[in-house]
């Protein structure tokens, strides 16, 4: 079998040169262009250098490999006209070492995939493999695989070095990316290196032990509006467009980076693990209580909502109920003809299509009527009553009961040291535990309707229409059950009698 190319390549890597040096880089192109030179290798046409590139992380782009992969396939399809390095085929690769080459099985079986079929020698220190024998596969298979998991063991190590160096010194190490409203300078300053291009850049060291207080109120302000009924859409518009606020990489809000930053443990002072909290080293910025509500209102949105789409423009969308196939789907859309004196827009229901309802006129009668009820002494004693029957701190017993079960769960990991403790009956109160948990965040839903119509009650006309729709459109469906009938009434102007508002009891009725 024919071993020796006619037309090789050279690839040299090297992992970490912070100072662009390519001192070792020149010295495998040396020691290849020897090994070549004793194996009878013709001189290499092409040799390609990634310098500062590591290949443990599929993630991690090295241009000249990618432009010695192009070169392997002998088709040709692959090939790069304009470009000296990748414009013609190769049939050899010699490299100082295989793991300069590939150190992830990703990596050989793309290679493999392209040397496939054709005697494509692999030469280096270690000896030549032919790519295209079995047996030779299988042999660079357990070495790219052994590769693999000494590189994840020294990126362990590593971590664990990090994380140990800074604990030493106080400092609370966090990974990935900043949280908001946490993480104050300390004054030191360390080297960051760019693993694409090797540049270097000065940062600071971030405590994430301390709070920032600007970022910590808008947290704050957030979490108040959210229970005082105005919708995540509405929120996240205030921070983007009002405050002009952004996350800490610089992006404007979305709905799941907002939910993600105020139901997170480290905003109530706590750090979770296997599922059970624990009091932190850091301040807490919103109370374990209001983070609750939070849960409970994020949990009762999902079920309701489960694809809130864009940000609410019209009052009544989704809140109307169609009188003849009892669809909630109700939508908006352009209504009229020319030379027809119909409104510019109409509630419609998107399943039968049997009723549309002028959008000026809807929203105006429905207003007038939820006002009417806002202002009126009966649901004003029908709030207090139920407030004063409601449980006022479900949040603070949630809270409670966290905290007792985290106490318990530390008791059964120390099941051995307690021979008065029954690992088996531990368990069965855990469980319990998260029953009475699970019941009272689905009152706490409740909690946060009562909230909002605490806030409106009594409102007059110029701070109703002042108020963000949303908030305006949950205080309707937290009052009145709507359903729109199709009306024989012809001609233009609204017809009420299609229209039947049922007002939602606050208290139960004996």
């Amino acid at each position: 079998m024919e071993t020796t190319p006619r037309a090789p390549c050279l690839y040299c890597r090297l992992s970490y040169a912070p100072d662009g040096s390519l001192e070792k880089v020149e010295r495998q192109e040396a020691d290849g262009r020897l090994l070549g030179s004793r194996l009878g290798w013709p001189d290499f046409c092409c040799v390609y250098v990634d310098n500062s590139r590591s290949a443990w992380q599929r993630n991690r782009v090295r241009p000249d490999w990618d432009r010695m992969l192009l070169t392997l396939d002998a088709t040709g399809a692959r090939l790069v006209p304009h470009d000296p390095k990748a414009n013609h085929v190769h049939d050899g690769i010699m490299t100082y070492h295989g793991d300069r080459l590939i150190r992830q099985p990703y990596d050989l079986e793309l290679l493999l995939n392209l040397a496939d079929q054709r005697h494509v020698p692999l030469a280096s220190v270690s000896g030549v493999r032919n790519l295209a024998s079995p047996d030779d596969r299988f042999i660079l298979r357990i070495e790219a695989a052994q590769a693999c998991r000494e590189s994840d063991n020294i990126s362990r190590r590593t971590r664990r070095g990090h994380l140990a160096r800074a604990q030493k010194k106080g400092l609370n190490v966090q990974g990935g990316k900043r949280p908001f409203a946490f993480g104050v300078p300390t004054g030191r300053t360390r080297i960051k290196t760019d693993p694409q291009t090797g540049g270097e850049t000065r940062v600071e060291i971030l405590d994430y032990n301390k709070v920032r207080a600007g970022e910590a109120k808008y947290a704050a302000d957030a979490a108040e509006r959210l229970l005082a009924g105005q919708s995540a859409a509405g929120v996240i518009r205030w921070l983007n467009e009002d405050v002009k606020v952004t996350t800490t990489e610089g992006n404007p809000w979305s709905t799941r980076t907002l939910w993600g930053m105020l139901l997170s443990p480290r905003m109530a002072g706590l750090i979770e693990r296997d599922g059970v909290l624990y009091e932190a080293s850091w301040d807490a910025i919103l109370p374990e209580e209001t983070r609750q509500d939070l849960i409970a209102l994020h949990e009762r949105n999902r079920e309701e909502t489960p694809n809130p789409g864009p940000a609410r423009k019209h009052l009544l969308s989704g809140i109307l109920e169609c009188g003849e196939c009892g669809s909630k789907e109700s939508r908006t859309k352009p209504y009229g003809g020319k030379g027809r004196k119909y409104p510019s827009k109409v509630y419609y229901c998107r399943s039968c299509y049997r009723f549309a309802r002028s959008i000026e006129m809807l929203d105006a009668y429905v207003e007038g009527r939820t006002l009417r009820v806002l202002r009126s002494r009966s649901f004003l004693a029908e709030l207090k009553a139920r407030t004063e029957a409601g449980s006022p701190r479900i949040g603070e017993q949630i809270a409670e009961l966290e905290r007792r079960k985290a106490d318990l769960a530390q008791r059964i990991e120390n099941a051995a040291d307690d021979p008065d403790l029954d690992p088996v009956l531990a368990m069965k109160s855990v469980a319990g535990f998260d029953r009475k948990i699970t019941e009272l965040r689905g009152q706490l839903a409740m909690t946060a309707e009562l909230r909002l119509l605490t806030r409106m009650a009594g409102i007059d006309r110029a701070a109703w229409a002042a108020a963000p729709v949303d908030t305006r459109s949950a205080t309707i469906r937290a009052l009145f059950r709507i359903v729109v009938s199709p009306t024989a009434r012809r001609g233009p102007g609204f017809d009420p009698a299609s229209v039947t508002i049922t007002r939602r009891l606050l208290v139960k009725q004996e």
